[in-house]
């Protein structure tokens, strides 16, 4: 579809302040737009809080892979294992878990894992240009990961993922344990493999960082409405958003950029898709009483812990609920007995938990599409574990999508009308 360069100053609304609808909204001003950006929640104060806080570019390779499914039984049979499923809400989830099965394929992972990498190879970048004008490269941390398995054979059974990452630009380095120490002094590895990450950042805060995006395109001109999105529709020149409290916003244009809410608006617009909300916890630790200054995956437990400027943070685990479910917390406290496997010191001095939902696609990529039916309709969501990591990119790319310029990269495997 040919999209006309409509004029710079011509109102577009964003969806979604979290990560990805905040950078939207940021690089839409600075290009010139004028900018109304909405959400229930203030900016940053959703899942973009509670994250791992991790910018992790070469973790391309998707959630479903062959031989995963090998592993979900013994999952699923620990109540407070890496994965959960409440199956009352198995009605809700089922359609979305068969097509996750479906997807997971060894040219499925090779198709999901080349298209990660080709947005994943411009976030350090883009997120150091963006933080760099929003004077927050403070918040941001570049001394790389560590993900450690406890035991050799967990491991040599994902090395294939490591191999794959390398060979699509994500070098990686197996430590010794001396290397461990040198690096972390306070954590033990157990008796298997630990692997830097070298291109791994960290924020410091997540929050913080969301919501100084937000607040630089408000100071640059952007509108800031906090209110609950009800309906949206499109006609040829505007856009319509109607709210919960009877507010009714118009624009030339829309980006819809609402994480895991964003499909009961998509379907009015254009389709659903094949996306759930995969729930993730964390533990936050005041008082940790250890040092560590790089994060930490588990490899063999399914969570990390990163030093934060609050305390360290533990984020972690899977939950298949309907968006509107009670959080069981019980699976944030079960972090706390995971980190001290590795932190043996580890205290739990100002213990705090939270839950948010991750937009995930059965692919395990985003949508980052114009509408194949409005030419004023813009999407960007599904981002799964990755919209801070990809919030920049997405941000950049929404721009030469809403202008009709070329963004220099293949977006068919973004399309929101791909499956």
């Amino acid at each position: 579809m040919n999209r006309s360069s409509s004029s710079p100053g011509q109102h577009c609304i964003v969806i979604g302040a979290g990560t990805v609808g905040a950078c939207c909204a940021w690089h839409l001003v600075s290009a010139g737009f004028k900018v109304t950006l909405i959400d229930r929640q203030a900016p940053g104060e959703a899942t973009s809080f509670g994250n791992a806080a991790c910018i992790s570019p070469s973790h391309i390779v998707p959630f479903s892979y062959p031989g995963v499914w090998k592993k979900i039984p013994g999952w699923l049979r620990d109540p407070l294992g890496p994965l959960t499923i409440r199956w009352r809400h198995l009605p809700w989830v089922g359609p979305w878990l068969w097509g996750f099965w479906r997807a997971g394929t060894h040219d499925g992972v090779r198709a999901s894992a080349t298209a990660q990498a080709a947005l994943m190879h411009h976030v350090i970048e883009d997120f150091q240009a963006l933080l760099s004008r929003t004077g927050q490269l403070d918040l941001i941390r570049s001394r790389g990961a560590l993900q450690v398995y406890e035991q050799p054979g967990e491991f040599e059974a994902d090395r294939w993922m490591f191999d794959l990452e390398a060979e699509l630009g994500f070098p990686w380095e197996a430590l010794s344990r001396s290397d461990v120490a040198e690096l972390a002094p306070a954590l033990d590895p157990g008796e298997g493999q630990t692997v830097y990450l070298p291109s791994w950042q960290n924020t410091v805060n997540p929050g913080r960082m969301t919501a100084g995006i937000a607040e630089a395109a408000f100071a640059d001109g952007a509108e800031w409405v906090q209110d609950e999105v009800s309906e949206v529709s499109a006609r040829p020149g505007g856009v319509c958003v109607d709210t919960a409290s009877g507010r009714r916003l118009e624009a030339g244009s829309l980006v819809l950029a609402a994480g895991p809410w964003s499909n009961r608006l998509a379907a009015r617009l254009d389709q659903a898709v094949p996306m759930t909300a995969k729930r993730g916890y964390h533990s936050m630790i005041a008082g940790p009483g250890v040092a560590l200054d790089i994060p930490v995956i588990s490899g063999t437990r399914s969570f990390v812990i990163t030093p934060l400027e609050e305390g360290l943070r533990l984020a972690g685990t899977a939950e298949f609920a309907r968006l509107d479910a009670v959080p069981d917390y019980r699976r944030a406290q079960v972090l706390v007995g995971h980190a001290k496997r590795y932190l043996p010191g580890l205290q739990e001095s100002g213990v705090t938990e939270w839950m948010g939902q991750r937009p995930m696609m059965i692919d395990s990529v985003p949508i980052i599409s114009a509408s194949p039916r409005h030419d004023n309709v813009f999407y960007a969501f599904g981002h799964g574990h990755y919209g801070l990591t990809q919030g920049a990119t997405t941000g950049r790319l929404s721009v030469d999508l809403r202008r009709g310029d070329d963004p220099g990269l293949d977006m068919r495997p973004y399309r929101i009308d791909r499956f």
